[in-house]
């Protein structure tokens, strides 16, 4: 159990980085609401995220623009900060992170899916 090591709430001094393609920008909206939880953020901008995917494991069905790393779990697009809270709160067994995909960005109810280690997914929840 991680959850001793990570206090969402409490405004955390972890920084969170984020990986970019240099071709696109996170919405604004996306990253203040991260900033409300997590005090330092890192924006990395790469010619190719692809490879970065891959090596971690985010499956090609889930994938999005950003990929985001905050105490070594993964955090795919703009996965809403109390999406990012309830997981920290009670990680699910061999999860290695949490993702929205792209096409998810649109809908006012979003689907947020746990990623797992041998890189399957299944819904986590619905985030406005």
């Amino acid at each position: 159990m991680h959850s001793h090591l990570y206090k969402i709430s409490t405004k955390s001094t972890q920084t969170i980085q984020i990986f970019k393609p240099i071709s696109s920008t996170c919405p604004q909206s996306w990253l203040d609401d991260v900033k409300t939880e997590v005090s330092n953020v890192q924006i990395v901008s790469l010619l190719d995220v692809k490879n970065l995917k891959r090596e971690v494991g985010i499956p090609k069905e889930i994938q999005s623009c950003n990929t985001s790393f905050l105490n070594d779990y993964v955090f795919e697009g703009n996965v809403p900060s109390l999406a990012i809270k309830d997981f920290f709160k009670n990680i699910p067994k061999d999860a290695i992170g949490l993702a929205l995909p792209a096409y998810e960005n649109e809908k006012e109810e979003k689907t947020v899916f746990v990623i797992f280690e041998n890189k399957t997914y299944k819904e986590f929840g619905k985030y406005k």
